[in-house]
């Protein structure tokens, strides 16, 4: 259960720090020299990967990989309709249940090593 509290993590990082990176675009606050944005967005990224491989140690990478991926996009994708007033096309909508019917379909065909089974 830590594995995937750690996984979901990871994605609300991820998908808070790209939308910092989005922000930071429109114009905002520097520190350093470098928009705040931009700082927030490394921290955010950089957290959601040590997070990502706490989940690794548990949930197999193929599993782990394509839910971040696929949550992480979705949740952009429908973020930025909501939050920025962008355009989600009919295409696109199908292409996001596509990744999650993807990522679902991983987790239904892989299996964890078993205890003391070595991973190759």
């Amino acid at each position: 259960m830590r594995a995937w509290t750690a996984l979901l993590s990871a994605v609300g990082l991820e998908v808070f720090g790209t939308l910092s990176l989005k922000y930071t675009a429109l114009g905002g606050l520097t520190l350093l020299g470098l928009p705040l944005g931009v700082l927030l967005t490394a921290l955010c990224v950089g957290a959601s990967y040590v997070l990502l491989s706490l989940a690794f140690r548990r949930i197999p990478v193929a599993v782990a990989f394509a839910v971040w991926e696929a949550a992480g996009l979705a949740l952009v994708t429908l973020l930025g309709a909501v939050l920025l007033g962008e355009h989600l096309s009919l295409p696109g909508t199908l292409a996001l249940g596509g990744l999650g019917l993807g990522a679902w379909l991983l987790h239904k065909g892989t299996r964890a090593p078993a205890a003391g089974e070595v991973q190759a």
